[in-house]
């Protein structure tokens, strides 16, 4: 194999990559921000995961890439967690998003943000396997069958922790007198 020829099937390979990925690039940005503490944390979180994923690209079944990319995104999160148990350091809040970037006015965006934080904030005192499972399941879009088999455990279990999850999420944002309907 020339030098060109090499270049060629690692040029093929990069953009079958794309091609596979990019299109669930949303999905694993919206669980991203759910398991970050802050909007920092959940660009890192994707672009460790593309990066995890590109290096294991050659290995992927081709099965599910959605699934892949999330279950990757799912255990960098865990391993981030872990590690942050070990340390006492808190990290800085996120700041608002840059209102003048979308068409909505700053009081909308700010209400958005809000209603995004206060949420956050309750999803980060359910303990780790429901959080896993919310986030996956209501957000990533997922079935339960899937995240089970991401997880590793049966697909009742899922659903009791996504129920468990749900109802104590409900009690959480009740007790801080938040009730917009987004349960």
């Amino acid at each position: 194999m020339t030098q060109d020829d090499g270049a060629a099937e690692h040029a093929a390979s990069h953009h079958r990559f794309l091609e596979a990925t990019l299109p669930h690039l949303e999905a694993v940005s919206r669980v991203a921000r759910h398991l970050s503490q802050n909007r920092q944390g959940a660009e890192d979180l994707v672009q460790e995961t593309y990066l995890r994923a590109y290096a294991a690209f050659g290995s992927h079944s081709g099965a599910s890439t959605r699934a892949w990319l999330l279950t990757i995104c799912t255990n960098l999160a865990r391993s981030s967690w872990r590690r942050q148990a070990r340390r006492v350091a808190e990290e800085p809040r996120a700041e608002l998003d840059d209102p003048g970037r979308s068409s909505e006015g700053v009081e909308a965006a700010v209400e958005r943000r809000l209603d995004g934080e206060i949420v956050g904030a309750a999803l980060g005192e359910l303990p780790a396997e429901q959080r896993i499972a919310i986030v996956l399941m209501d957000l990533g879009g997922q079935s339960a069958a899937e995240v089970a088999r991401q997880l590793g455990c049966p697909r009742g279990t899922v659903l009791a922790r996504v129920h468990r999850g749900r109802r104590r999420l409900g009690e959480l944002l009740r007790e801080r007198g938040y009730d917009r309907g987004l349960l």
